[in-house]
């Protein structure tokens, strides 16, 4: 009531008015915008939009607002979206980025909510159709490693079923059944860090005949840099599995190999005996006291496990909401920026898509000058270690690989655990700096003193708080500048983003 009453001026009615929740997307707006709309950021530059909520004056813009522009997938403060809702002139739309832009070309990443379920999920697969009798066994014939390797299933209330088991020895014992046409998940577990080799052999039983399917060697990387270990057969190319799900997989027209599908979504088929299967440190933990754990280790022991697929959640359930991070989802953000303008303002809709045109080459240009410039950064080193998870879209979109952080989100503390498991993660990578992030919630005491005790350089960077007068170009451009400079140290700083990249030859 004291909005509609108390004003006493018409002008801001006059106008065409459009929010946007952040900076960066106030930014991202003007381009296309132009000169025909007002536009301004709820969140007042500097700020942390996780947790900016609503004052007077935000609400009051949002009141005169028209139009609003939104990232969304909980970016944004509960109270700052509940208070858009509530004060929206009833006929005006809420864009939501982080959904719309899909439809043109964006994608989605799943917020993880516990780093040790990132990694492989490893299973038994059998190839083919055979009788209804049928089966194949799979049996272990040879481990060797620092320490002991065990394979188990878990049931609903979580008692432990081994297979495999080394701490009393390779015996025929160490056998699984499966029909064919079948698989099977399970988790792994390692009892001591380093590089360990299994050799499994297949056989298929009918019910006159006995089948060799073949055998193959897989070798796993626990608790190491997988880069340095070499497969069971090094005269290939080596192939990492890190994360997605894979199955062992033994055909019925006689042979095995690792089928699976990674993050992408990509189905591949490998020869187990030229790929390393990464067990990182953040999949280690402790033998609980309470039950049947004793093929593994004494309650208390540390070990490191691949988790079973079907246990639990992967995921948390919800979206990174960071896709801004990736230059090319930003352009897709631009797309259903330039068709809600359109749509509210038909009569500038040339204008619009003429914007957006201009704008969408910049970032194009912007794109291209990141994937060169952090590609210079040595692969060993291309690795982010974080105060908190929320550079999945930047490591994803120009290949960095997101090897640790302290908690999924600001408002967690790290456990004991976490913080031994990143310390150990940053010992075996041996990469030059770790990266806090910009303010009092990114500044991660955990993180610090996890660095200072590796002698680790600690870098601070920000990729959703914009300081006045920045764009999102500017953004974007000094974190890419700051990670190169941080994991590349002895290198020449990056040519500057505004100048033209020079011509990489094919």
């Amino acid at each position: 009531m004291c909005l509609s009453g108390c004003s006493g001026t018409t002008s801001h009615l006059d106008e065409h008015q459009v929010v946007a929740s952040t900076p960066f997307l106030a930014d991202i707006t003007r381009n296309i915008a132009g000169d025909r709309l007002t536009v301004s950021a709820l969140v007042p530059p500097g700020r942390d939009p996780h947790t900016y909520e609503a004052t007077f004056s935000t609400i009051r813009s949002i009141a005169y607002a028209d139009l609003a522009i939104t990232n969304q997938l909980l970016l944004e403060d509960a109270a700052l979206m509940d208070s858009l809702h509530a004060n929206l002139p009833q006929n005006a739309r809420i864009v939501a980025l982080g959904d719309e832009s899909i439809a043109f070309g964006a994608y989605h990443i799943p917020l993880v909510e516990d780093l040790a379920l990132s990694t492989a999920w490893l299973g038994l697969r059998v190839d083919g159709s055979g009788g209804t009798q049928d089966s194949v066994t799979f049996t272990a014939t040879q481990a060797d490693g620092p320490g002991d390797i065990a394979a188990f299933t878990t049931g609903t209330f979580g008692q432990a079923n081994a297979w495999l088991a080394s701490s009393d020895g390779i015996s025929d014992a160490d056998t699984l059944a499966l029909p064919t046409n079948a698989h099977t998940h399970m988790s792994w577990a390692f009892s001591q860090p380093g590089v360990y080799h299994l050799t499994l052999n297949a056989t298929l039983h009918s019910q006159e005949t006995t089948t060799e399917l073949g055998s193959t060697t897989l070798t796993f990387a626990v608790g190491v840099d997988p880069t340095d270990v070499e497969p069971a057969s090094p005269t290939a190319v080596t192939r990492i599995i890190d994360s997605g799900h894979v199955d062992i997989t033994a055909s019925l027209s006689g042979n095995m190999t690792l089928r699976g599908e990674d993050t992408n979504a990509s189905a591949y088929d490998v020869d187990p005996t030229t790929t390393v299967i990464a067990v990182p440190h953040s999949t280690a933990t402790e033998i609980p006291a309470e039950g049947n754990w004793r093929f593994i280790g004494k309650p208390g022991d540390r070990v490191w496990i691949l988790a079973q697929a079907v246990i639990g959640k992967h995921v948390h359930g919800e979206i990174d909401p960071h896709m801004w991070l990736d230059v090319r989802n930003t352009i897709a953000y631009v797309d259903v920026i330039t068709e809600a303008l359109a749509t509210y303002d038909p009569q500038g809709k040339d204008a619009y898509h003429a914007n957006a045109a201009q704008y969408k080459a910049k970032l194009a240009k912007l794109d291209r000058w990141m994937r060169l410039t952090l590609a210079a950064i040595p692969p060993n080193n291309r690795r982010l270690v974080t105060s908190h998870d929320g550079y999945g879209y930047f490591a994803k979109g120009y290949g960095l690989d997101v090897a640790g952080y302290v908690s999924p989100n600001p408002s967690l503390e790290p456990s004991t655990r976490d913080l031994a498991n990143l310390s150990a993660t940053l010992a075996a990578l041996h990469i030059p700096a770790v990266f806090g992030e910009l303010g009092g919630a990114g500044q991660s005491p955990a993180l610090t003193n996890v660095a200072q005790a590796n002698n680790i350089d600690i870098c601070t960077i920000t990729g959703d708080v914009l300081q006045q007068d920045q764009t999102y170009i500017d953004l974007m451009t000094n974190l890419t500048t700051t990670v190169s400079t941080c994991l590349n140290p002895g290198a020449l700083p990056p040519w500057p983003a505004d100048l033209e990249i020079p011509k990489v030859e094919q």
